[in-house]
């Protein structure tokens, strides 16, 4: 999803369905909602990334709480053909133990 973005967003946001593994599988609306442009500092120089994040989506009323209880998971996004993933932040498992891989 995030290397389409590009291509399937609408006012930088893509709203996607998404098979959920939790005791019973479920289908859920995810949404990726794209950030300004940024630069990841790296050793000997920066690269550009844009910024993505990931969330469940439901409704206008219920999304506010959502977002809130929810694990933030974060993608930076580095530009090109093909895109590349710089960096993940991010929910490791449903324990809420966080990951970041760069």
């Amino acid at each position: 999803m995030a290397k389409n973005f590009e291509l399937n967003a609408l006012d930088g946001r893509l709203v996607f369905n998404s098979v959920v593994l939790t005791p019973a599988p479920r289908v859920i609306d995810m949404e990726f909602v794209r950030g300004d442009a940024t630069a990841l500092k790296r050793p000997g120089g920066s690269i550009a990334v844009a910024p993505l994040a990931l969330r469940p989506t439901m409704n206008f009323i219920v999304d506010p709480i959502l977002h809130w209880l929810a694990p933030d998971t974060e993608f930076l996004i580095s530009p090109g053909t093909p895109p590349a993933l710089a960096r993940f932040a991010g929910p490791r498992n449903y324990a809420g133990q966080k990951i970041r891989i760069e």
